[in-house]
């Protein structure tokens, strides 16, 4: 990975970790003293608990829905970068699709891994506007712009002007979506393609029917992983 992409990545998630902090502290109506408590009860927490955790203590969970229309990235954490990154190396995949790009956080982990291929391609879509520029302007600095075309507006009507398959699919819209977007994504897969899908802990009540979804179906092998927000990895049979 380019030291300019290094760079840029560091400063993206201070970026991020400083706004969740910040908006986590506006949303807590105690004390100082009592919010660093909750905070490191929380940051000591199992990560399948912290969803719940949230709830009960009247945060908003990571949700991208929450974030539509603000300078809000929520970006990945990176580990979870390192993962995507070590995981495009492993599959090699000919094409990658990202659902909800934001500032593009995890499309440069994605997009530095097909440069260090040195082969493949990845369409990258955001809904919001103004974070669609930033994810350009960061794909610029980035040097990796000409691997990723870059759809601005809803993932919906994306899926219309889409051909041919996906070997790796990342996934991080409005959690209460899922469902329904996973059933249009299913037509663009094919046996071996993988799907990473984001929030499974920290939104666990609006992805409940999804993950009843997968877990009926013998077309998929899903598992939950347990990065901090909870990453279901499902591959199609």
């Amino acid at each position: 990975m380019r030291f300019s992409t290094i760079s840029l990545l560091q400063e993206l998630h201070e970026q991020s970790e400083g706004q969740s902090f910040a908006r986590a502290r506006a949303q807590f109506r105690g004390t100082d003293e009592e919010f660093s408590r909750r905070l490191r009860q929380y940051l000591g927490m199992l990560p399948s608990r912290k969803g719940k955790f949230l709830k009960q203590h009247g945060f908003s969970s990571a949700d991208a829905q929450s974030a539509q229309g603000t300078t809000m990235s929520l970006a990945i954490s990176e580990d979870m970068g390192r993962f995507l990154y070590n995981l495009t190396l492993m599959r090699r995949p000919a094409r990658i699709l990202e659902l909800g790009s934001s500032y593009g956080v995890s499309t440069l982990y994605l997009a530095s891994a097909l440069q260090q291929l040195g082969k493949g391609e990845m369409i990258a879509s955001e809904l919001d506007s103004m974070k669609c520029r930033k994810l350009k302007e960061h794909l610029n600095i980035a040097g990796v712009a000409s691997l990723v075309a870059v759809w601005e507006g809803d993932a919906f009507e994306l899926f219309n002007n889409l051909a041919g398959h996906f070997d790796l699919v990342f996934m991080d819209v409005w959690s209460t979506l899922y469902l329904k977007m996973f059933q249009r994504l299913e037509a663009f897969l094919q046996p071996g393609s993988v799907v990473i899908t984001d929030h499974m802990y920290t939104a666990q009540d609006e992805v409940a029917d999804f993950r009843r979804y997968l877990s009926a179906s013998r077309q998929f092998s899903s598992s939950t992983l347990d990065f901090a927000s909870g990453v279901e990895f499902t591959v199609m049979v």
